[in-house]
């Protein structure tokens, strides 16, 4: 039954996780999604005021924290001798396990997070006191690239060449790396709830930030040493710029590709290590 899936099997796993999942996380999930409030209240305390900008990069980090917590919180037990019995011993085929486990880690924390942090901020915005004047915009993603160039048009002046800040940032490119960032972030931390049996999302937190070091440092010790980026810069310098474009347009896909490789790779991990789980 390991690599079966059946829909009606699904379904009851879905609301069993499901209960587990507000059982374990419910309060979480309800602190999340007001901690843009504490930003009001301080400004109600001392009168001050806090932008926009600033509340929505505070959303994005509070979505961030609850992905990390989740998978220990709701799926802690998975991987553990004695306290993971009930999860092996679930009428569930192990794929059944997986993909229940990455909708609740990856889709339904974020949303329910992010947007029910924006609704509490654009509740608190109504006020007219507590500093958060002006309700948090969500932009589309072809305002925030246009809102990049100096050009309010979203276009790109590149020596005389007028370029469409969509065209140099394609927005199918860019969708897929921002989604795939966020099922990456998210598998990160299943994974490391399934290979970790304590302090889990502070050994993968920990492991994340060594492995970016030890990349970053080879990075640096191929691309950045012997004046090997002067040569990159000045050759791309003397590069056409109908080149330059496709180069750049190369190195985005390329990004892109890898992310999805590597989020794949961090899945079929995680769905290998409960396949094989022993207990």
């Amino acid at each position: 039954m390991n690599n079966t899936f059946s829909f009606n099997r699904f379904k009851n796993l879905l609301l069993k996780d499901g209960k587990m999942y507000v059982r374990n996380f419910g309060t979480s999930l309800i602190v999340f999604c007001c901690l843009n409030a504490i930003f009001w209240i301080f400004n109600l305390l001392f009168g001050s005021e806090t932008m926009p900008p600033v509340r929505f990069g505070m959303l994005c980090t509070w979505t961030a924290l609850a992905m990390l917590m989740v998978p220990s919180k709701v799926y802690g037990n998975a991987n553990l001798s004695r306290e993971g019995v009930g999860f092996a011993m679930m009428p569930a085929s192990s794929l059944e396990k997986f993909v229940s486990m990455f909708l609740y880690c990856a889709i339904v924390t974020p949303v329910i997070v992010f947007f029910g942090g924006y609704l509490v901020d654009t509740l608190l915005s109504l006020f007219p006191f507590g500093g958060f004047d002006k309700p948090i915009r969500l932009y589309t993603l072809n305002e925030i690239v246009s809102r990049m160039m100096t050009d309010n048009e979203g276009v790109v002046q590149m020596g005389e060449l007028s370029i469409s800040a969509t065209t140099l940032f394609p927005i199918g490119v860019i969708r897929t790396s921002l989604y795939m960032g966020i099922i990456q972030w998210a598998a990160i931390f299943m994974l490391g709830n399934m290979l970790f049996k304590k302090h889990k999302a502070g050994k993968t937190f920990a492991c994340y930030l060594g492995i970016g070091y030890l990349l970053s440092m080879i990075f640096g010790q191929v691309f950045l040493t012997n004046g090997r980026l002067e040569r990159w810069i000045t050759k791309i310098g003397y590069m056409p710029i109908e080149q330059k474009l496709q180069l750049y347009h190369n190195w985005m896909v390329g990004g892109m590709i890898f992310g999805i490789i590597i989020t794949g790779v961090l899945l079929y991990f995680t769905y290998r290590k409960i396949k094989t789980q022993k207990y």
